[in-house]
């Protein structure tokens, strides 16, 4: 089993024996659940993350951008590339000096109408939330405060995004395991979702998401 470490370069990849994974703390344990042959998993970052994990002093002195209500981290891109058929998303932005506004609109920002908004917090730091997929709903996860991080799962791929900006979103697609993890202590996940609330379109069970992509995939109807 290969579990990357919470906020490691891509670089650093920790490997978990069998059998030993139920003595890791609850952030390490994200995916002992799955399958039990080795997989890789990729780390996404922004640059400005990637410039925090490498800079071991981690202090910059010039993180204040010379137009007001800006950050020079604001004028990153998001994290490059893809992982397990999710991407992010850059939300739009109004800065003013004070304070900075984002909004979202189905159909245009995201590819599908909002039905259902919800959000976590709260969570204790450690804690690990998720693990499901869902049949028919798509959504886009926004860290609105704090940071965790995202694991997703196509079946085939697994990819760890840590959002830590409210202004990039995850977009997931449906049929998509995905876990939360590695909250930060006042962190806020808040989840636009394209569908209400149905029981029956959670997959619970890995071994069952995983027929049910494999049908879909058989039948081209898989994202």
């Amino acid at each position: 089993m290969v579990v990357p470490p919470a906020c490691a370069g891509r670089h650093a990849v920790q490997v978990v024996e069998p059998g030993v994974a139920e003595q890791q703390p609850p952030a390490q344990q994200l995916l002992r659940h799955r399958r039990s042959r080795p997989r890789s998993v990729s780390l996404i970052l922004s640059p400005a993350d990637e410039r925090r994990v490498t800079d071991p002093t981690g202090v910059r002195d010039d993180r204040r951008s010379l137009l007001p209500g800006r950050r020079v981290t604001d004028w990153n891109p998001p994290p490059s590339g893809n992982g397990a058929g999710c991407r992010i998303v850059d939300l739009p932005r109004v800065t003013d000096p004070r304070g900075n506004l984002t909004s979202i609109e189905g159909g245009s920002q995201i590819p599908f109408d909002i039905a259902r908004v919800y959000y976590l917090y709260d969570v204790p730091g450690g804690e690990s939330r998720g693990g499901h997929a869902h049949q028919d709903l798509q959504q886009l996860i926004i860290a609105a405060a704090g940071s965790f991080d995202v694991v997703v799962d196509d079946g085939t791929e697994v990819a760890r995004f840590h959002l830590n900006r409210s202004y990039y979103g995850l977009l997931v697609p449906r049929l998509t395991w995905r876990e939360l993890g590695n909250f930060s202590t006042g962190s806020v996940c808040l989840v636009l979702a394209s569908l209400p609330y149905t029981e029956e379109d959670y997959h619970r069970d890995y071994d069952g998401f995983l027929r049910a992509r494999r049908e879909a995939e058989a039948a081209g109807t898989a994202p």
